[in-house]
């Protein structure tokens, strides 16, 4: 067998056994396994290997051969995160989401392009040739702000599904990231073309950016279109893998970017596209592996020297751009009127960068070699800092804020030892030989109420006018809605049979608010009540998709929910490992 195919096979196993190590003992650590699998990345990579003096598992050969694998998982990512701009789901927020994000991207900018200028002009004193200490000084501010906009969209999206995170603020959260690419590489044509392509006039800026945006928006019309002359799953994979490839191969044919085709046809598919959702879902089955050899590539081309070589500049930017994230997400949730876990935790969710930050200071590097190489190196270095404390971030604000269920978090031990795991291999093998063997099962049962539901609820003022209440039904996944005062004191229920029933007294809708039609909430759950318990109650009423949990000592203070799914999982996933 040819030498360089062997090495390519070598390291694609050791990727795939490492990742599966380093996500399980990340498991045992309680911190997410995007970070195990950099972690793997970091330590099979040649710049640890460098370092250490040790031969390499992944050379640099092999990691630009395995590169193509990277460009298909983050575009994939890419392509998820634009189907957050569906119209119908960003009209639940209208402008707001627009404040939000629009003060948040830029205090960043700002922050981290002041530092940078100021660092320049009274420290470092950097000059290039051919230009002064305020061009160049300029130069570097503007590009690092620019840049610093980015959130790594795979390591945010991987640890929201590793954690079962769901609500308004894993909602916005992955909206934001696309919102953060989007400006980061669109300002980033802007800027470039001022700076380093000044003579190419207006036209060629309007190719650069609006090439990717048509082909993004032609491929997603092809796939919309022929989705819906498909019917088997294994034909949708099939089909989405396919058009992303084909879309990425496009734009990389004609030099252009094809992060922002990938988040063009995201955006197309979600609005053009009636089979959208099923389309998600069958992706799903399959992306995973992708994410796993992209996490652990990334790891591979962390560059650890470039911590070194970071200097002021470095240091300078990654306190500015964790500064700019947190304050402006805070400045953001408050001009935007929205909650206090929105205020206080979806800063720290967009800390992550990677890829695309990498290749917007690649695209410096090869076309602004004067000063692109230094910007690139601080790019580098600052990425192995935010990827490694980025996906931690993101873990603690998802929890803090009250949407990762507690069973998600304790579902972390393995669910055999190996000496129990190799009596099991036996006995499973004279079963197969016709002996009998018989499985005693743990009960689920135990696990309580609050181990498992949803503490950050989404609920409905009691004072909200009826069409704004079908407007909020329309953007919800839940069918019953939990009603509060303006306290916040829990009033009752409101069953979509009761909202739908009202369409037909058309006289009676202007006026009718929320807590006209909410009722007392005839059963409920408590948080330290066992699983089996309100297992009953759930087969009792399976036409209740959810429950309220309310503290058992205060009736009007709702603490969290508990769905049909939820708690069916919950059964599944333990029976499993009893």
């Amino acid at each position: 067998m040819d030498s360089f195919l062997l090495n390519i096979l070598t390291a694609i196993a050791v990727i795939f056994i490492g990742a599966l190590l380093g996500g399980r003992l990340a498991s045992l650590c309680h911190i997410p396994r995007v970070t195990g699998y950099l972690a793997v990345g970091l330590l099979i990579g040649p710049s640890f290997a460098g370092l250490v003096g040790l031969p390499t598992f992944l050379p640099e050969a092999v990691l630009t051969e395995l590169r193509l694998v990277s460009d298909l998982a983050l575009a994939l990512i890419l392509m998820h995160i634009g189907g957050l701009f569906e119209v119908s789901h960003l009209d639940r927020w209208r402008h707001r989401v627009l404040l939000f994000s629009g003060a948040e991207i830029l205090l960043t900018f700002v922050l981290v392009a002041t530092s940078v200028l100021v660092v320049n002009l009274t420290l470092l004193q950097t000059v290039l040739p051919g230009q002064t200490l305020w061009q160049t000084s300029l130069c570097f501010a503007l590009f690092l702000g620019i840049i610093a906009v980015a959130t790594a969209p795979a390591a945010t999206l991987m640890v929201i599904r590793e954690y079962e995170a769901e609500g308004p603020v894993t909602s916005l959260v992955l909206t934001l990231v696309g919102f953060n690419n989007l400006v980061s590489v669109l300002g980033f044509a802007v800027i470039a073309h001022v700076i380093i392509f000044p003579d190419e006039g207006v036209v060629a800026l309007l190719m650069r950016m609006g090439g990717p945006v048509v082909i993004g928006a032609a491929v997603g019309f092809v796939l919309s279109v022929w989705a819906q002359r498909l019917e088997l799953p294994s034909e949708n994979k099939i089909l989405m893998l396919g058009g992303i490839a084909v879309n990425v191969a496009i734009c990389k044919g004609l030099g252009m970017d094809p992060l922002l085709a990938s988040l063009i046809l995201g955006m197309v598919l979600a609005n053009s596209c009636p089979r959208w959702n099923r389309l998600q879902q069958d992706i799903r089955q399959v992306d995973y592996l992708l994410y796993v050899i992209f996490f652990v590539l990334a790891g591979a081309n962390l560059h650890i020297e470039s911590l070194a070589h970071i200097g002021l500049l470095g240091v300078a930017y990654v306190i500015a751009r964790t500064l700019g994230k947190w304050l402006g997400a805070a400045i953001g949730a408050r001009l935007g009127a929205f909650g206090s876990n929105e205020k206080t935790y979806i800063g720290l969710t967009l800390m992550a960068q990677a890829g695309v930050a990498i290749g917007l200071g690649s695209q410096l590097a090869h076309h602004w070699p004067g000063g692109g190489k230094l910007l690139e190196t601080i790019v580098l270095g600052s990425v192995v800092v935010f990827e490694l404390i980025g996906p931690l971030a993101v873990r603690h604000g998802l929890v803090r804020s009250g949407e990762v269920p507690i069973l998600a978090l304790l579902q972390k031990k393995s669910p055999v030892g190996t000496l129990e795991g190799m009596h099991n291999v036996v006995h499973h093998f004279r079963s197969s030989l016709g002996v009998p063997i018989g499985h005693r099962l743990k009960d689920p049962g135990d696990i309580l109420v609050k181990h498992i539901m949803r503490q950050n609820v989404e609920t409905v003022l009691h004072s909200t006018p009826y069409y704004a209440l079908l407007k909020h039904i329309a953007h919800s996944r839940y069918d019953r809605f939990p009603v509060v005062d303006d306290a916040g004191h829990f009033i009752g229920m409101i069953d979509y049979t009761e909202i739908r029933n009202l369409l037909f007294e058309p006289a009676l809708v202007p006026l009718v608010v929320a807590g006209d039609l909410a009722a007392t909430a005839q059963y409920c759950l408590y948080p330290d009540q066992p699983l089996r318990e309100a297992l009953k109650i759930l087969k009792q009423h399976r036409n209740i998709s959810y429950f309220p949990v309310i503290d058992a000592e205060d009736a009007q203070k709702l603490i969290g929910i508990l769905s049909q799914n939820d708690v069916l999982a919950a059964f599944r996933r333990l029976g499993q490992e009893a």
